[in-house]
């Protein structure tokens, strides 16, 4: 297989998405997290996540779950986003996984987390904040050699002895839509969310 190195990016935005993951990953004094501490921050991470699905619904003015491009560019003035119109139209089209004109609550996650992660949001959020360091936290442990994608060829060294490493191995395999061998940080998001057991069909608060 070939090595994650050659792996080129779709669009500028999935370059900038890369860039500024190697940035942070490789932040001079960050403790690089293991696989064991990241299952123990998934309540945390849950739970930051149900906080996000509140300002998910503040939004939703219409009420019917997904939300619009006219209703994410309120959103972003609303949690005091800096992004351009032009900036939030593409970061809309890569949230909208599904490619429906509409983003849900999973993909309304990923479009937060590619926003703070490109610094078009505040950083004064604690529940964005938690949620966001969790996801890339755990990006990271998959993400071996620093690349800024996830390469099947790194995750026996990233599994290496952990328990429930082939079913892990085969939910990496899922994200892969295209089969060519990388999982993008979006694709590993959507997937998270699952993981730590906050699912956007989940509409009723505890």
């Amino acid at each position: 297989m070939s090595s994650s190195s050659e792996y080129k990016p779709e669009t500028p935005l999935e370059g900038e998405i890369i860039e500024a993951l190697k940035k942070i990953i490789s932040k001079e004094g960050r403790k690089q997290p293991t696989f064991l501490r990241i299952q123990l921050q998934f309540p945390k991470a849950n739970k930051a996540f149900e906080k996000v699905k509140k300002v998910f619904r503040d939004l939703d003015l219409d009420s019917d779950n997904s939300l619009s491009l006219e209703e994410i560019n309120e959103a972003v003035k609303t949690l005091g986003g800096t992004a351009t119109e032009e900036e939030v139209k593409a970061l809309f089209e890569t949230a909208d996984a599904d490619g429906s004109g509409d983003i849900d609550f999973k993909e309304f996650v990923l479009f937060i987390c590619v926003c703070s992660l490109l610094g078009h949001l505040k950083e004064d959020d604690s529940n964005l904040n938690t949620a966001f360091i969790c996801v890339v936290d755990a990006f990271s442990v998959f993400d071996v050699n620093n690349d800024g994608v996830i390469m099947f060829a790194e995750l026996d060294e990233a599994m290496d002895g952990t328990a429930g490493k082939d079913v892990m191995v085969a939910r990496m395999k899922e994200m892969d839509k295209d089969g060519d061998g990388y999982v993008t940080f979006p694709e590993f998001l959507i997937a998270f969310m699952s993981w730590v057991g906050s699912d956007d069909d989940s509409d009723e608060d505890e």
